[in-house]
């Protein structure tokens, strides 16, 4: 498990964040904001590592960008679209800003689990987790086609492209911050209350 997966991990924050009441993207982690959290992690696991968003927030130099073609509407599907269209002949690991807790070892039991398929997802028994897993990039001319018909609806789009799934146990690997309560009780159990979070 120590070398780096050959596929670009490309992180979504370009989301409304309209339940957090503030961009979630740039919640502060330690010294540094959610992004650049996340951005930290995912490059100790791929070669290489983009941010998925509408404009540049961030103002990081060393933070390579893939700007929604489309920024006046907003859907997964769109920057799924604009990500694809960057990418030739790969998988690419879509990963939320928002799910802090996966872990290094779940992201390489999906990349084992990968053959032939458009799209290998996690799952827990709860949910489908559609932005936490790998996409092929030959799949774009099919996001655009569901866009030009203006459905942005990613889990129909998924069941269309035969998606698979490898299911997880833990369903707190897979936790979104979608409330800013969701974000304290994070901080409250990384920093004082759950090992395991210290691990991933």
């Amino acid at each position: 498990m120590s070398e780096k997966i050959p596929y670009p991990c490309v992180i979504l924050c370009g989301g409304k964040s309209s339940r957090m009441g503030e961009d979630k993207s740039l919640l502060q982690v330690d010294d540094k904001n959610l992004t650049l959290y996340q951005y930290e992690k995912m490059s100790k696991i791929f070669n290489q590592v983009f941010i998925s968003t509408k404009k540049d927030k961030f103002h990081q130099k060393n933070l390579a960008l893939i700007l929604d073609e489309d920024l006046n509407n907003y859907s997964p599907l769109i920057a799924l679209n604009s990500i694809l269209k960057h990418f030739q002949n790969t998988y690419v690991f879509i990963l939320s800003v928002d799910t802090p807790n996966i872990s290094k070892r779940s992201i390489y039991t999906l990349f084992h689990h990968l053959k032939a398929q458009n799209i290998l997802l996690a799952s827990t028994k709860k949910h489908k987790h559609y932005l936490c897993g790998f996409y092929h990039s030959r799949i774009f001319e099919k996001t655009l086609q569901f866009l030009q018909e203006n459905n942005h609806k990613l889990a129909l789009f998924c069941d269309t492209m035969k998606a698979e799934f490898v299911e997880f146990e833990n369903e707190n690997e897979f936790l979104n911050l979608n409330y800013f309560n969701d974000y304290k009780k994070w901080l409250h159990e990384k920093y004082y209350s759950t090992p395991y979070l210290h691990n991933i």
